[in-house]
């Protein structure tokens, strides 16, 4: 099913017909253009109208408590050449990328606004009235094409979530980023999960195992029984979900050692979530050769001997063209034995959340997203002790 905003909200709906000119940008914005307004010296000039956008998929939801706007073009002004009394403020604001606003509004009625078409035409209503004193036949209403940025959107619907907060030019740093995560176990989907809801261009996800019984207990949601009983590869089960919310997400149904080790270059950013061993190793000064940057993921827990409680530890450790050798001291490359019936692989689906929570905030701090006063390449968190180390 397409993502059809101005089909299905009826308030949006509503406007279309009326015909104004209208823009859902990727950020989560309405826009509203070609709105005529008076200026200061008394002509007729046109601007944009635009208003964040809460929505639940690709229905609206009731802005009640959401009475601001923003405007681009000149101020709209009076008959007396003051800007209108809602207008509270001007001054360049950046909301997207592509979205540089520059003045703010404010107008609370009584009872608050029903949705979005009330919104609008009450805002630019206000508007329009100025310069139809100027020129009578002036109006929004030009019947020009409603638009969906959606042609390159990473998503399947508009990310509200940024516009709300207004950190849609923040969260964009991450756009044209390429991301691969080798090894889709516990750790793994919980960081699909999260790079899922940013923004990034592409996801490549690899991984050669079958989704089973015990994945289910260690990764994000819930699998039905049915879904269980296809024997899908993870990558394959897993994009099968997170394909509703976000665009491109390649899934790569085999494991990635040295052989076939080619195809992670050029991604932007590699997260390791796969097992230890030579494979890893040799895997690893693979990516390094290659100049990539990457973090592995580990947890480690243990139930001693006759104890009742676990052990465990998390860590991160990053590889960056910088700083390579912190990595390699850190990270265990031990063998794994996978035909050892007594080998344990504990793994917990908080502890398992927590590896991937600490590797996207790495990642994140070093594309810029979150400030960063003390870089670390290496973090390890003692749950016993409640402690993290960072080096």
């Amino acid at each position: 099913m397409s993502f059809d905003p101005f089909g299905r909200s009826r308030d949006l709906a509503a406007l279309a017909r009326d015909g104004y000119e209208l823009e859902i940008t990727q950020g989560g914005h309405l826009l509203v253009k070609s709105v005529p307004l008076r200026t200061a010296d008394g002509r007729v000039d046109h601007g944009t109208f635009v208003t964040k956008l809460a929505m639940n998929g690709d229905v609206t939801v009731n802005p009640v408590q959401d009475h601001a706007a923003r405007f681009i073009g000149s101020a709209p002004c009076d008959s007396s050449g003051n800007p209108l009394r809602f207008v509270t403020g001007t001054s360049t604001e950046q909301l997207e990328p592509n979205l540089v606003v520059d003045h703010s509004m404010s107008s609370k009625p009584d009872p608050p606004y029903a949705d979005y078409h009330h919104k609008v035409t009450a805002y630019v209503g206000l508007i329009e009235a100025q310069a139809k004193v100027i020129d009578p036949n002036v109006t929004a209403r030009t019947g020009g094409p409603c638009l969906v940025q959606s042609d390159d959107w990473p998503f399947e619907y508009v990310d509200t979530a940024s516009g709300r907060a207004g950190i849609g030019a923040i969260s964009a740093k991450l756009s044209d980023q390429t991301v691969a995560i080798v090894g889709l176990g516990g750790t793994g989907s919980y960081l699909l999960d999260l790079v899922a809801k940013c923004p990034v261009a592409t996801i490549h996800l690899f991984d050669g195992d079958q989704f089973s019984t015990h994945n289910a207990f260690r990764a994000p949601g819930a699998a039905s029984l049915e879904q269980l009983r296809t024997g899908s590869f993870k990558v394959d089960y897993l994009r099968s979900i997170y394909a509703n919310m976000k665009r491109n997400i390649v899934a790569h149904p085999y494991d990635v050692s040295v052989a076939n080790a080619e195809e992670l270059r050029g991604m932007s950013f590699v997260f390791l979530a796969m097992e230890g061993g030579a494979v890893k190793r040799e895997l690893v000064a693979t990516l390094e050769q290659m100049g990539l940057t990457f973090v592995d993921c580990s947890v480690g827990v243990v139930k001693p001997e006759g104890s009742d409680v676990l052990l465990a530890t998390v860590q991160v450790a990053a590889s960056t063209p910088d700083n390579r050798d912190l990595l390699h001291a850190k990270v265990d490359f031990g063998a794994v034995n996978d035909d050892d019936p007594y080998a344990e692989n504990i793994q917990v689906a908080e502890l398992n959340a927590l590896n991937a929570t600490m590797a996207v905030l790495w990642w994140k701090r070093h594309a810029g997203v979150y400030h960063s006063s003390a870089p670390s390449h290496y973090q390890r968190i003692n749950v016993a002790f409640n402690r993290m180390l960072s080096e």
